[in-house]
């Protein structure tokens, strides 16, 4: 049987494994910028300010970064899903638990930690797809599970957690260079992991 997209990133080392975390965070990042401008909550720059760190760590080898504090600041910025009644709240929360993962990960060297960021990044894009089936004429959960799975969202993440793990089990050292070929990545798809646009100064 072919390994799973999951199966195959838990074989990757730790670098390889941040480098594919860090680069699905970049697709999900729009989801938390965009609630935080329309809700005027949270700090999306913080959000950046970290996963530019992530980076920092992965492309300088001796890069010392506190990311135990980066977690607890990534706290007072996670929104209360009881608090906001749109439906908004849920990408931006799984977009800061996705970052906290990915923060863990490395300060713990947790593999396990590094996958679930791939495993939240999928679940955001399922709610999506149900969020947006509400009116279609589905009976039983297998059959909402089966209109997720086919869904032309899900295969494109599932399509694009495939390129990337093609692309980034090739590399054996990051820098900046590879770095920035796996942001371009990102900018060249255009859109975030729920299908919105990038805005300009996101690819940029």
């Amino acid at each position: 049987m072919k390994p799973t997209n999951f199966q195959r990133l838990r074989e990757l080392n730790l670098y390889q494994q941040v480098a594919v975390a860090a680069t699905l965070m970049e697709r999900m990042l729009p989801n938390y910028q965009l609630f935080s401008q329309v809700m005027n909550y949270g700090d999306a720059s913080l959000l950046r300010h970290t996963l530019d760190l992530v980076w920092e760590w992965l492309a300088v080898k001796k890069a010392k970064i506190n990311f135990s504090r980066l977690a607890d600041e990534l706290a007072e910025v996670t929104p209360e899903i009881n608090h906001f009644d749109c439906f908004g709240v849920y990408p931006a929360v799984d977009t800061a638990t996705a970052l906290d993962a990915l923060l863990n990960g490395i300060e713990q060297r947790d593999g396990a930690e590094l996958v679930n960021v791939a495993k939240i990044s999928q679940a955001s894009v399922a709610r999506l797809i149900e969020y947006e089936s509400a009116e279609l004429d589905i009976t039983s959960e297998a059959e909402l599970k089966q209109h997720v799975r086919k869904h032309p969202l899900m295969q494109y993440e599932m399509d694009c957690l495939a390129e990337l793990l093609e692309q980034v089990s090739a590399v054996r050292q990051f820098d900046w260079a590879q770095v920035k070929l796996l942001q371009q990545w990102v900018a060249e798809q255009g859109v975030s992991n729920l299908g919105m646009e990038l805005a300009g100064e996101e690819q940029a």
